[in-house]
């Protein structure tokens, strides 16, 4: 009866011991799998928007993800993102349906992106290209869907800005600058509009298209959209191409 009943204990206790190793060898390699892919992910999402980006994998286990390569939703977030050639923006990006390759790349079936382009950005993109005539001041006003800056010191000018929508992207179109009360000059115009051109006039990363455009007390708030894209590659895979 006593070796019986110690035989038991003793069978519970290996048990117990064998399923703990088990839960902790499983939990390390969750850890271990989730690691991995927050930094695949954080290397993609550094290439995209910059340093900085905060990642959140969604979805089930990590480690089945990872062995499935597949991911139901991954969110990245960066409050000093550069978007296209706006730097100083802020980003949320909901990423869905990611099919992860062996080249560290991958691709997304969709994405949505809220992104909020601060007056400070506005001040640094619309300076003209020769400093000259600097950006001293942003006025957003959200009744008149208009960006006003001030220009060179002392008030010397002002120029209005109207943002638009145009295949896909955010622009700025000077619907006035006056120096000193007059119309400015064609060529400083010109100039400025130039400069504006330049820092819009180029694609967003994932294939994202803006989709909503408002003018805030605080800066532009943007929406942008995408269906099937490409990821970009890691470090590692652009070096062995090249």
């Amino acid at each position: 009866m006593i070796r019986a009943v110690f035989r038991r204990h003793r069978a519970v206790a290996v048990t117990s011991v064998v399923l703990t190793v088990v839960l902790l060898t499983a939990a390390v390699a969750e850890l271990a799998a989730r690691t991995l892919l927050h930094s695949r992910l954080s290397t993609v999402a550094g290439r995209a928007l910059g340093r900085g980006s905060a990642v959140d994998i969604e979805g089930g286990p990590a480690l089945l993800a990872l062995f499935d390569r597949h991911l139901d939703a991954v969110t990245i977030s960066n409050d000093d993102a550069t978007l296209g050639r706006i730097p100083g923006v802020s980003v949320r990006a909901r990423l869905e349906d990611l099919r992860l390759t062996a080249d560290r790349s991958g691709t997304v079936a969709r994405t949505h992106a809220d992104v909020e382009v601060p007056a400070a950005a506005l001040q640094h993109m619309a300076g003209t290209p020769d400093g000259r005539l600097p950006v001293t001041a942003v006025h957003l006003d959200d009744r008149a869907d208009t960006v006003t800056l001030d220009l060179g010191r002392g008030g010397l000018g002002q120029a209005t800005l109207r943002p638009r929508l145009q295949d896909g992207r955010v622009t700025l179109h000077l619907a006035g600058v006056e120096i000193l009360g007059s119309p400015a000059p064609a060529r400083l115009v010109d100039r400025i509009q130039n400069g504006l051109t330049s820092r819009t006039g180029v694609d967003y990363p994932l294939g994202l298209k803006a989709t909503t455009l408002d003018v805030t007390t605080r800066g532009l708030a943007v929406g942008l959209d995408a269906g099937p894209a490409r990821l970009p590659a890691g470090r590692e895979s652009t070096r062995a191409r090249g």
